[in-house]
């Protein structure tokens, strides 16, 4: 998963098994556009992604996740076409400046969320889009009252901090996670019912 970070990479990609949810800034199933919509102060607009985005992701990937497995333009359309995804866009006018994935797994009433990538355009970070696209993503998880899991690089401080902030704890450490970086990850959870508490 490609993680918030704040400045640096982290959850996992479909083609890769490495999840990096770190590059964010300290910010239901199906392609939903629950807690998409809206914009903010500084005139960033939350929406879906579509199928256009694709190729801007992956390079924005390229940037923030290089030595860990950035996800390709097929991932992103992999990711954007699937029933058992939420994919949000961050906007500054027609710029593209932040995505966010998240995965719903199991069935519902029975269902945990996934973290895979979170990425905001370093020009663009330091401005609370990872927050909100977090925010976003944690908000169709409550609705359903699920846990969500990520992996995020041990070493990747400020992502860390943003999601200890949003009610996720350390659970485990994959050693060697990402590839080909060989950094190792920390699994975080946030338990089902931790909605009221960010």
């Amino acid at each position: 998963m490609n993680s918030p970070d704040i400045s640096s990479p982290e959850m996992g990609s479909p083609e890769t098994g490495s999840s990096d949810t770190s590059s964010a800034d300290t910010g239901s199933a199906g392609t939903s556009s629950a807690g998409t919509g809206g914009g903010s102060r500084d005139g960033v607009v939350y929406e879906p992604l579509v199928a256009d985005d694709a190729m801007q992701c992956a390079r924005l990937e390229q940037v923030l996740f290089s030595g860990d497995g950035p996800w390709s333009a097929a991932a992103f359309l992999s990711e954007i076409g699937s029933r058992h995804t939420t994919c949000v866009a961050a906007r500054s006018g027609d710029r593209l400046v932040g995505y966010s994935v998240l995965a719903a797994l199991g069935r519902e009433g029975d269902r945990e969320f996934e973290v895979h990538t979170i990425g905001v355009d370093p020009e663009f970070q330091g401005r609370g889009i990872g927050r909100a696209l977090l925010r976003r993503m944690l908000a169709v998880a409550d609705a359903e009252n699920a846990p969500v899991v990520l992996d995020v690089r041990t070493d990747n401080v400020p992502a860390r901090s943003l999601y200890v902030a949003h009610g996720f704890e350390v659970v485990g450490l994959r050693p060697r996670y990402y590839r080909p970086s060989m950094a190792d990850a920390h699994l975080m959870v946030r338990p089902a019912g931790e909605g009221t508490s960010s």
